[in-house]
């Protein structure tokens, strides 16, 4: 039997070229999903100059103050001064990262790709990953901070809401740097949840972050953590009713924390919690 090796290749190149459809309608339907996410966020801030968050935070009241700011013709909101027990300092410019409520930037677009379609706290998202970070600055690692070089992203994945056009989830894996040159995978998962709108702007009052291989990743003895804990433990134990009850609103979250690092594997969980958010409100030192 004879074998038409031309009609063997025009079938091999029809395949290949059938094979190739899907990546390519992904990738347009994530610029799509992606250009609509970010006139979305545009419109929620087209009133917005600023924004003051009151939080808390294991325990212990943050405020964080943000300003808009225009990335590429992105609007977008970025921290300026973090305020804690009454005093003020700025975020230096060169280490402030993109809220995470709307991270969307221009040069994410030709980045990403979607993954499918899943439930979050009872919303549907778009899944969508990013693999190739040569020069991408994301959220949680701006580029040019000092020790972003001991983190090497490998994979990410965020969940976006049809409906409402906002992050429900993140999924980050990557790689921190040891003294000894050698690397340890650290993994985050980030969920935002209770989008409240004030003055037009919507933003997340609970976000929680689950982060593993804290332990292996920071180098810490399991045994000098233990003893940290048990010594929290005790000096809530020695101290008068009275002292304990004011003290123990602000020990209880970091003792939950070293338990949960001890018992899940190195995992660490933290949730911020909104109290209170400002729209326009100005910067701190300049409000009557």
């Amino acid at each position: 039997m004879r074998i038409d090796l031309r009609v063997g290749r025009t079938v091999v190149l029809a395949l290949a070229a059938l094979a190739a459809l899907p990546v390519v309608a992904n990738a347009q339907d994530a610029a799509e999903w992606m250009s609509r996410a970010m006139a979305a966020q545009a419109e929620r801030l087209a009133g917005v100059e600023n924004v003051t968050i009151v939080q808390d935070m294991m325990g212990m009241e943050m405020t964080m103050y943000m300003e808009k700011r225009d990335a590429d013709g992105t609007p977008i909101l970025i921290p300026v001064s973090v305020t804690m027990a009454g005093m003020t300092n700025p975020i230096p410019q060169d280490m402030a990262q993109a809220d995470w409520s709307n991270p969307f930037q221009q040069e994410w677009v030709d980045r990403t790709r979607l993954v499918g379609t899943e439930q979050v706290d009872g919303h549907t998202v778009r899944v969508f990953a990013i693999d190739d970070f040569s020069g991408l600055e994301l959220p949680g690692v701006p580029q040019g901070a000092e020790g972003a070089k001991d983190f090497r992203p490998t994979s990410f994945r965020y969940s976006l809401d049809e409906k409402e056009l906002v992050m429900r989830k993140v999924e980050m894996e990557g790689e921190a740097l040891q003294e000894d040159g050698s690397r340890s995978p650290v993994r985050l998962t980030m969920f935002m949840e209770d989008y409240r709108e004030v003055d037009g702007y919507l933003h997340p009052f609970v976000t929680r972050t689950i982060t593993e291989g804290v332990l292996e990743a920071a180098d810490i003895d399991r045994e000098e953590l233990q003893a940290q804990l048990e010594g929290m433990r005790a000096q809530l134990d020695n101290m008068p009713e009275a002292q304990r009850a004011m003290v123990e609103g602000m020990l209880k979250p970091q003792i939950e924390q070293l338990e949960g690092m001890l018992g899940g594997g190195g995992a660490m969980e933290m949730t911020i919690t909104v109290k209170n958010l400002e729209v326009n409100a100005g910067p701190p030192g300049g409000r009557d």
